[in-house]
């Protein structure tokens, strides 16, 4: 390459030479990332290990094949930057083509592709996930507040009231009264004993903030309230149909890998819809010790 020599020239050298072509290496990265979540229709994500690792590992194949996206890219590109103006057949057979398509090359750079793969995945879920915290945190919280209330055990206050459209324009729902919160074609819907409506929250910002021991998800397009859970039943290829007592014609159907969260879900909500009970209608007294 015709930069300057000294030390100058080697600075360019190994900084447009090497550095520029990884940074078009981690752009096409990305992109792939991003198309690969369309490709599997991957929208949202339940917050537990076992649904982590398996997302995660759904992108292994990905990153085990991205050489073959971004090598010629990237080989060439250094290629021309650092041979720049003096290019030589003899020279970008001897030095570069040994990394095109080899397994030479590839036992190179993918294992630093596969770290920086899930390197550029991990921080979009940290991301996410802070972004998350803060829509579902009250104006005056703030991220930082709620990861603390979070780790200490402190009870959390979730969403008690929802906004949804009307024909006329908004209204607010009391989110106790709500049956049923689902998504088709790509919007939100909420099933509510006033009606249907539309809501502008996805699935994944109201699993965030609505009670997990009343709101259950039994997949990624519906989360139930568990108040008016009526019954499941097995359906086909190990999947379950939830019934809601208030909607009978919907069949919300569920994997059989969702039964024990399901289970738990509804042991809990029936502990704390005693305790509410006991709450409000207070102990039983005896007449007789009035007397």
């Amino acid at each position: 390459m015709s930069y300057s020599n000294g030390l100058a020239g080697y600075m360019l050298n190994w900084v447009f030479g090497f550095y520029l072509p990884e940074f078009v290496s981690l752009y096409i990265v990305l992109i792939l990332i991003e198309n690969y979540h369309k490709l599997l229709n991957i929208n949202e994500l339940a917050l537990d290990a076992k649904s982590i690792i398996f997302y995660e590992l759904k992108f292994l194949p990905l990153f085990l094949t991205s050489y073959l996206f971004f090598i010629p890219v990237t080989l060439h590109l250094r290629f021309l930057i650092r041979e720049f103006p003096s290019f030589a057949a003899e020279r970008y057979e001897d030095v570069y083509m040994g990394m095109l398509y080899t397994s030479t090359g590839y036992l190179t750079y993918t294992p630093f592709i596969v770290i920086l793969g899930y390197l550029l995945l991990n921080t979009s879920l940290i991301i996410d996930f802070l972004q998350n915290l803060k829509k579902a945190a009250k104006p005056e919280e703030s991220v930082l507040g709620v990861l603390t209330s979070l780790a200490s055990g402190a009870p959390r206050a979730y969403t008690q009231v929802i906004s949804a459209k009307t024909n006329t324009g908004e209204t607010l729902l009391n989110v106790e009264d709500c049956y049923l919160f689902e998504t088709e074609e790509g919007e939100y819907f909420v099933e509510h004993y006033k009606g249907r409506f539309k809501v502008s929250k996805s699935l994944a910002e109201l699993e965030n903030e609505l009670d997990p021991d009343r709101f259950f998800r039994g997949n990624r397009h519906y989360l139930l309230n568990l108040d008016y859970f009526d019954s499941y039943s097995y359906w086909e290829k190990g999947k379950y149909v939830l019934h809601c007592q208030k909607l009978p014609e919907k069949e919300l159907i569920m994997p059989r890998a969702r039964m024990p969260s399901l289970k738990q879900s509804l042991e809990k909500n029936v502990a704390n819809s005693a305790k509410q009970e006991a709450t409000t209608v207070g102990p039983l007294v005896d007449p007789s010790e009035n007397s």
